[in-house]
């Protein structure tokens, strides 16, 4: 498989035990050290779906980043850790474990926008510094509290009086041990996530291919057959097709007149194709198609 003919998504189980940027660095040498990029970053201990972009589908990556994300979740009730996971170190517990109904009243305080403090264990940045690092060297330091929204929060398995399950999907920003932590303390108690895995990611595909199927189809030409079209990730984009004139202009980054085009609402996206390949994104105006970014190109 030659490399400059990689184009595409991969929607990646990432295993438990490995950093995204490690994975993302299995994917790259398993297709020829090509371009390639994440969204959404997972902690080493949590799974699931992570999209990894191949090629020109990096210039797409920022169409994803503010999709909602789906998680199922476990906690354990009555231990607090400094970073609000099985990683870090138990800095407090205490004997308060919230029953059924407590716990499903909480939920209720937390449906839609709150404000919600980042964990300090976080890939947030301080002044260009991860904030992990800083919280690993015990440098003190306070992240601004963010508006999240939460769509669903579901107790869903009641497991013991001291563990629950829960599924959330929470719009892009979300920290899901920050919430467990928030659901916690109105409670009266503490709370750790013993384990975290991300389900679902906006309106894309939840078939799922894993890292070690991937290993398995190396020097195969079924490898080609994992990668997924760059314009999945466009949901209900309006698209226009480009003659030969057409494309010229958008090559040399000027827009282009669309008196013909049957689109939706202005300035949404829009998916510039020629020869049956997208080949811009840009957005429509007055009848004119403003490419703002090229691809496969």
């Amino acid at each position: 498989m030659k490399k400059n003919n990689i184009n595409g998504w991969i929607f990646l189980d990432k295993p438990i035990g490995i950093s995204s940027n490690a994975v993302l660095q299995k994917i790259r040498k398993i297709f020829n050290f090509c371009k390639a990029g994440y969204v959404g970053t997972l902690d080493p201990l949590a799974s699931g779906f992570l999209p990894i972009a191949l090629g020109d589908a990096t210039k797409t990556i920022k169409y994803l980043e503010n999709k909602n994300k789906e998680y199922v979740f476990e906690v354990e009730w009555g231990v607090k850790t400094n970073s609000a996971d099985v990683e870090g170190k138990i800095e407090k517990t205490i004997k308060i474990f919230p029953n059924k109904k407590m716990i499903n009243n909480s939920i209720l305080k937390f449906k839609g926008e709150y404000l919600q403090e980042p964990q300090k264990f976080s890939s947030k940045k301080i002044n260009g510094v991860r904030a992990y690092k800083l919280a690993r060297k015990n440098v003190k330091f306070n992240l601004d509290k963010k508006r999240v929204s939460i769509l669903d929060l579901k107790l869903t398995d009641f497991l013991s009086k001291e563990r629950s399950r829960f599924y959330v999907n929470c719009s892009s920003g979300t920290y899901v041990r920050s919430l467990a932590e928030d659901i916690a303390s109105y409670n009266g108690t503490y709370a750790t996530v013993t384990s975290l895995r991300r389900i679902g990611f906006g309106n894309l595909n939840k078939k799922l291919i894993s890292l070690d199927y991937l290993l398995t189809l190396v020097h195969s030409d079924d490898l080609i057959n994992v990668i997924k079209p760059v314009n999945l990730v466009f949901e209900n984009a309006n698209e226009i097709i480009l003659d030969e004139k057409a494309i010229t202009h958008i090559l040399n980054g000027r827009s282009v007149k669309m008196s013909n085009a049957k689109v939706g609402k202005e300035k949404e996206l829009t998916l510039a194709k020629f020869k049956n390949e997208i080949v811009a994104v840009g957005y429509l105006q007055n009848d004119n198609f403003y490419p703002k970014r090229l691809l496969n190109v």
